[in-house]
């Protein structure tokens, strides 16, 4: 995406919302110990998480995806740490409680999220090869080589002489 395309732009202003929400939902909690008020079912369900203490890991996981995203660093990362909580979220608020804030939230939540991932999901190739040979974090940087009959391409004395070195 080039910095000439509105895109570019509009991708930029939706992670800064998204970052800056969640960092400021996070915070918030971390600073004052807010709980929304929350009707019926889904308020126990709130008070349920909160009392085995994983309401209080989603929102300092918040405050750290929140400062990956707001910041631009390891963005992809956080937005897939952040999902899981995206979709609970967006289920809670729009089918269990209901309620106008709550129909606003959970679908604006599941919206900037999806929207994020898809515009960083050209880093996610990998994920969707049917089949792909192991490949080490710290040799990583291998993932961007040419790929023939299944194998990473490595030229003539390479480093490495675990991977099979094919070349035309």
């Amino acid at each position: 995406m080039s910095k000439n395309s509105a895109w570019y732009y509009i991708v930029h202003w939706v992670r800064l919302y998204f970052g800056a929400h969640l960092l400021f939902s996070g915070i918030r909690y971390a600073v004052t110990g807010y709980v929304p008020e929350i009707p019926g079912v889904g308020g126990e369900w709130v008070q349920a998480n909160a009392n085995i203490y994983l309401y209080q890991a989603i929102k300092y996981l918040e405050i750290i995806t929140g400062a990956m995203i707001l910041t631009n660093r390891f963005t992809l990362l956080g937005l897939i740490l952040e999902f899981p909580a995206t979709v609970n979220i967006f289920w809670l608020n729009t089918f269990i409680v209901a309620t106008p804030r709550q129909l606003f939230t959970g679908p604006q939540e599941l919206f900037l999220n999806g929207v994020l991932l898809l515009a960083y999901s050209g880093w996610m190739v990998a994920v969707l090869k049917p089949k792909l040979e192991p490949l080490w974090l710290w040799d990583g940087e291998r993932a961007y080589k040419p790929i023939v009959g299944g194998r990473i391409v490595e030229p003539k004395g390479a480093r490495n002489a675990n991977y099979t070195s094919e070349v035309n």
